[in-house]
């Protein structure tokens, strides 16, 4: 048997555990069956609603395109161009698609597209539930004179004849109504307008109200931009998808081309002023660059006359370097001849007393005339001592020879020392060039940095002129050659069909609303639904044991008490026997005394006399001596129902005497084994009676009578009579009906079987919606053949 005691799991202050009290599943389907007819109400109202709303939406047609942005003309700025041409710095794209897109559903695009296609203005007729825009096909239409943003209007203009017409501004509304002419100025709810018939009036059109509004053009761009869809085509670089949806299929396919067109007009209008702009930008610029180019011809030639130079710098200085090299070897040069006449002139003046030595001719002396003088002399010396010693010193020719040798050295003398003297000025003139050179070579380096600047710029500037000079040329070609930006690679395309209002998907929609709807209002009455209802909730929420519930009564037997029949068992019947084997057992944990069981709820009408009567019925049907007592000294239900009002009872216990309570007790007819104890003569002051020393000795006298003593109280939270009975009795069992105690009120319940109020106290859970299942296994095992083990199969 299960332990009774106590439980030990940590609950908190109010007894809550950590399960989730939430409807499950099966309770919230089984709400939902329960009330189907709320499904049937709510499909019967949420259908027609939603082809009431299919029928009042306006329709939406969709149309599309695809257009292909070419990239033939350049995008980019000149600036950019020049860059990405020289330096390769910056590599802009012909065509960026983001900004083309961005433009094609731009508002001053679409404000255009309003303004010329005179979107700003509708016409609408009624068919059936919904408004339909008749554009184009409007039998009549309206000038507006005033111009600027007007405030939105909306009025009627039913046609009455040829000649005359009819403003209503509402339907309803018959005092604002006006008549007026067509093709004359009219004015009406402060806006000026002119009504003239189109091609399209006819007799049909008599009559028969035209709706008119009137919305100002930005107002008109908003929302056509919100049926404009512009994007990139999937895979394509320059193709990009436009699609249109509005009111009227034509509309939109005059919308389509209107983008298209005044996007081609806007880009050539671009193209014409950018390439304007272009030609002047590039003929300034090649202004300034010629004048810069001018300015540096100038500073190089004041360079070249400063440095006395004609022709290139680096050239000259070539020039001036082969010059100085070359005056090095004339000097050096002229330094050995130097020193070769300084030897000749030595000699000679160290020979001068000697006629008879030949004078030495050196090959460094270039003077040709010295060098003839030394051959003259040396052969006039040759044939002088020839001849002296042929024919002595006294020989007149000899003497003749002496004297021509004298005159002649004398000469020599005098042609080297002249020579000398022009050699040591040639030398000293070298020397004075040389450092000349040296100076000039050191002013032309200088120089020559600020030349190669300015030739450098200059350089520069030759190639920006000669690339503008090119880019004037393309664009002058670009200009000429000038076609649409964009164009259409296919035709408008879209079905007559409208998109919207989807029939079928609202209907649906209308259908799963009509399923919804109950739905959740059966989760959240199943939600909202504070009242104990199942078993777990009361395990959930406090450590009180259950010691069972009773489902609740078919309706056949809801006018009947009594359920415990032998010959038809059901399984409302089989839960009694479980909760007297459960009684039995609780007599056997107390070593087989006698019980008195208290049987109280919270309120009245929770079953405890349904209970006390069918399950001690049960006890007496097992063999158990049972009494049943009626302690509700204040109705006495008990009594009431088992026939036993005006017969003596507990509250005639005084005239019967101390023991004379077994004149009192009643043999029941259903069995032998249970006697009945009614409520007597209801006392004035029950509690009074109760708190008597004689209710106690009673109860004494008959637990030596009975096995199992079941006293019917009042409830017990609402007057102390339980509370006093509770004293005398070693069981309580608690009546709980299902849905009629609240969640909140366990927590007192709690703690009364906490502190021990009641003894051995357990809740019995009373009227408990059935489960099918467990019904359908009853009667399906009652209806085999319990003989065979195979019946079953």
């Amino acid at each position: 048997m299960k332990d009774l005691s106590p439980k030990t799991e940590s609950l908190g202050a109010g007894g809550a555990a950590s399960v989730s009290l939430l409807p499950s599943p099966k309770a919230i389907l089984a709400r939902i069956v329960r009330k189907w007819y709320w499904c049937v109400l709510s499909l019967c109202v949420c259908l027609p609603l939603a082809y009431l709303y299919a029928a009042r939406q306006p329709q939406v047609y969709g149309k599309a395109t695809t257009i292909l942005i070419k990239d033939d003309y350049p995008k980019e700025s000149v600036a950019a161009t020049v860059l990405a041409s020289t330096n390769g710095i910056v590599n802009t794209a012909a065509t960026n698609l983001d900004n083309e897109i961005f433009l094609l559903s731009s508002h001053s695009l679409l404000e255009t597209v309003v303004r010329k296609l005179k979107l700003d203005v509708t016409y609408w007729k009624k068919d059936k539930f919904r408004k339909v825009e008749i554009y184009q096909d409007s039998p009549i239409a309206v000038q507006f004179t005033q111009e600027g943003e007007a405030a939105d209007a909306r009025f009627r203009v039913v046609p009455l004849s040829e000649t005359e017409f009819r403003l209503e501004k509402d339907e309803k509304d018959r005092q604002g109504q006006e008549t007026g002419t067509f093709g004359k100025e009219v004015r009406f709810d402060s806006l000026t307008f002119i009504v003239e018939k189109t091609p399209r009036f006819s007799e049909a059109a008599l009559n028969v109200p035209v709706i008119v509004r009137k919305t100002s053009v930005r107002n008109a761009a908003v929302g056509l931009r919100s049926g404009l869809t512009v994007k990139k085509a999937n895979g394509k670089n320059n193709l990009v998808n436009i699609s249109m949806r509005c009111n009227n299929p034509v509309k939109a396919e005059n919308i389509l081309h209107s983008i298209v067109h005044f996007y081609n007009e806007a880009s050539l209008k671009e193209k014409n002023t950018r390439g304007r702009k272009t030609n002047k930008f590039i003929g300034e610029r090649l202004a300034v660059i010629s004048e810069e180019m001018r300015k540096n011809d100038l500073a190089v030639e004041k360079l070249k006359k400063e440095t006395d130079i004609l022709t290139d710098l680096s050239t000259a200085l070539t020039e001036e370097y082969e010059n100085r090299i070359n005056d090095k070897k004339d000097l050096r040069e002229l330094e050995l001849e130097i020193k070769s006449i300084e030897y000749l002139k030595q000699y000679l003046e160290e020979e001068a007393e000697h006629d008879a030595r030949l004078v030495p001719i050196n090959s460094k002396i270039a003077d040709m005339g010295i060098r003839d003088q030394i051959g003259v002399f040396n052969d006039t010396l040759l044939k002088k001592t020839s001849l002296k010693v042929n024919a002595g010193d006294n020989n007149p020719i000899v003497r003749e020879l002496e004297a021509n040798l004298s005159s002649l050295k004398d000469a020599l003398k005098r042609s080297v020392n002249n020579y000398y003297t022009s050699l040591l000025v040639k030398k000293k003139n070298i020397q004075d060039q040389h450092e000349k050179t040296r100076e000039h070579i050191r002013n032309v380096s200088s120089r020559e940095r600020d030349v190669n600047y300015i030739d450098r710029e200059q350089r520069v500037r030759e190639s920006l002129y000669v690339l503008l000079l090119n880019k004037r040329e393309e664009n002058s070609l670009a200009l000429a050659a000038t076609e649409d930006n964009a164009r259409m690679v296919d035709d408008v395309r879209g079905g007559n069909g409208p998109l919207e209002p989807n029939v079928p998907k609202i209907l649906m929609v209308g259908f799963l609303a009509g399923l919804a709807i109950p739905v959740v209002l059966c989760v959240v009455a199943a939600m909202l639904d504070s009242n104990v209802k199942r078993r777990k909730e009361i395990e959930a929420l406090t450590a009180i044991p259950v010691y069972g519930e009773l489902p609740r009564k078919l309706r056949k037997l809801k006018n009947q008490e009594i359920v415990v029949n032998l010959e038809e068992p059901s399984e409302l019947s089989e839960c009694f026997p479980l909760l007297a084997e459960r009684m039995v057992a609780l007599s056997d944990e107390n070593a087989g005394k006698p019980l008195s069981v208290l049987i109280t709820s919270t309120c009245s009408g929770e079953g405890k006399t349904y209970l006390s009567v069918n399950l001690a019925l049960s006890l007496a049907v097992a063999g158990k001596k049972v009494l049943l007592m009626d302690m509700d000294l204040r109705k006495g239900s008990l009594s009431s129902l088992l026939g036993g009002a005006g017969k003596p009872g507990i509250g005639d216990l005084e005239q019967a005497g101390e023991g004379g309570w077994r004149s009192l007790v009643e043999q029941s007819p259903v069995s032998a084994h249970l006697d009945y104890l009614f409520a007597g003569t209801l006392p004035d002051h029950p509690s009074r009676l109760l708190l008597h020393d004689r209710i106690r000795k009673l109860m004494e006298e008959l637990k030596e009578q009975y096995d199992f003593i079941f006293m019917d109280c009042v409830p017990y939270s609402s007057l102390a009579d339980a509370h006093i009975v509770a004293r005398l009795a070693d069981v309580t069992l608690y009546v709980m009906r299902a849905g009629c105690v609240k969640k909140r009120d366990l927590a007192g319940l709690q703690k009364i079987w906490k502190n021990g109020e009641l003894k051995r106290m357990g809740i019995v859970l009373c009227d408990v919606e059935p489960h099918g299942r467990s019904s359908r296994g009853y009667a399906v095992y009652r209806s085999l053949d319990t003989s065979s083990p195979c019946a079953e199969k």
